[in-house]
């Protein structure tokens, strides 16, 4: 008769045991459901903005554009090896073959020539991951002011995967410079 007893509790024991499991895990549930959800409280934001996936912000390509801009045409012969440096973290691979002849083609003008530039952003325009930065730009021969021109350029990027060197994720694919 022992037997039979031991037989019929064990079912009732289970039942029990996953009836509990299943309230505990629901008590886990709602209370998850409940809580708050995270905020992300960016320090440069100045409006509220949802970020998805695969999606890249506007100021992101804006600030990453003028980042390389100023890269790009800020440099005195003793500056141009560092920031071609910096330039070529922020150029597509598959795009550095061409960029940078023409980078070593510019150093060598700046260098024999004793050339330096600056460059002033006036502002920036974003159409998708295209982005267009009119500028002031000064050149300098020597210590003497050359030529001073509004300059438009135009960017194509890509996204990449971040790196330290470069956490925009971002790269310059195509580049065109218009002057008048």
């Amino acid at each position: 008769m022992d037997f039979r007893r031991g037989l019929l509790l064990r079912p009732a024991v289970i039942a029990g045991a996953l009836l509990a499991a299943n309230v505990a895990l629901a008590a886990g549930l709602v209370a998850s459901a409940l809580r708050p959800r995270p905020v992300v409280v960016v320090p440069a934001a100045r409006s509220e903005q949802e970020l998805f996936p695969g999606a890249v912000p506007e100021a992101a390509l804006r600030e990453f554009a003028l980042r390389y801009v100023l890269h790009f045409d800020n440099f005195t012969p003793a500056t141009l090896d560092a920031s071609a440096d910096v330039i070529r973290r922020m150029i597509s691979g598959r795009s550095w073959a061409g960029a940078a002849a023409a980078l070593e083609k510019r150093r060598q003008v700046a260098v024999e020539g004793k050339m330096s530039s600056q460059v002033i952003p006036i502002g920036a325009r974003v159409d998708g991951m295209k982005v267009t930065v009119e500028a002031k730009r000064r050149t300098f021969i020597s210590d003497k002011l050359s030529r001073e021109a509004d300059v438009r350029y135009e960017f194509t990027l890509e996204r990449q995967p971040p790196t330290d060197p470069n956490p925009f994720g971002l790269a310059v694919i195509s580049q065109e410079i218009h002057e008048p």
